[in-house]
């Protein structure tokens, strides 16, 4: 950095040489020639211990004088700013539904894992069916905690109607005995539970 400064500095006074001769040269020619001479010279000298300077750091693998930075501005070409990549969201596959499905008055209801349905207490409730894809029908089972169908068969309560005023108050979730489990099950292995609320 001092070496292009100490060039500048020769340079400015070739410049300042140069125009103090153009005012010499109202007074008196041959000083004018004289001058102007010495101050093309000056000038030389500096603009050449520029390029040396210049030279020097470039062979060093540095460009960190002022006029070769601005030159550097002005020719480098401008890189083009990156375009940002959209994120591309991926549709979530289609999971298919696991359900229990119970009649209330008529109206078959899907209840999915851990949803409350909410019913008066002393209504009917029939057990469907279970919806488990991939597995065959008779290797699960829907049973209603708490009210006891056909003895013969454990835990299966698809197709009884179920009176929700006879329900058994010790298998209820709540101290209150207000609601019941609904559990869908592939032998021993609870799949999905639903809940029961009876209100008054």
């Amino acid at each position: 950095e001092i070496g292009y400064l100490l060039a500048l500095l020769v340079v400015g006074m070739g410049v300042l040489g140069i125009i103090l001769a153009l005012a010499i040269n109202e007074i008196n020619r041959s000083k004018f020639i004289i001058s102007l001479i010495l101050s093309i010279i000056i000038l030389a000298l500096g603009g050449y211990y520029y390029h040396l300077v210049g030279l020097y750091q470039s062979k060093a693998g540095k460009t960190t004088g002022p006029l070769n930075q601005a030159l550097l501005r002005i020719c480098r070409p401008k890189l083009a700013r990156p375009i940002p990549e959209k994120e591309v969201v991926l549709p979530e596959p289609n999971v298919p539904a696991i359900d229990i499905i119970v009649n209330v008055e008529g109206k078959n209801i899907f209840l999915k894992d851990q949803e409350h349905l909410k019913i008066k207490k002393g209504k009917k409730l029939k057990i469907v069916d279970g919806i488990l894809p991939g597995v065959e029908k008779n290797l699960i089972r829907v049973n209603l905690v708490g009210f006891i169908g056909n003895p013969k068969l454990e835990g299966e309560d698809r197709g009884c109607e179920i009176d929700t005023s006879l329900l058994l108050k010790r298998y209820a979730v709540n101290k209150e005995g207000t609601c019941y489990k609904i559990e869908m099950l592939k032998g021993k292995e609870v799949v999905i539970t639903a809940y029961v609320d009876l209100i008054e």
